[in-house]
């Protein structure tokens, strides 16, 4: 394997040490983080769309809301 060394700007690697900042970093951590997402994700479904879900019969797409 070859390896290169490539220039970042300081600004991007500001921006990759915050995003890392905001992981879960122990798997208590990673729990929590997945029980917020589905909890978000369950109020936005019906009860027959959730078990399609976990039966794997439905797809789901994220779409970004409007900003004002």
């Amino acid at each position: 394997m070859i390896k290169k060394k490539i220039n970042l700007s300081d600004d991007l690697i500001t921006k990759a040490n915050v995003y890392l900042e905001r992981l879960p970093k122990t798997p208590e951590d990673v729990i929590e983080h997945w029980t917020l997402l589905g909890q978000k994700l369950t109020e936005e479904m019906t009860e027959l769309q959730i078990m399609q879900f976990l039966l794997g019969d439905l797809d789901i797409e994220l779409k970004e809301k409007n900003q004002k």
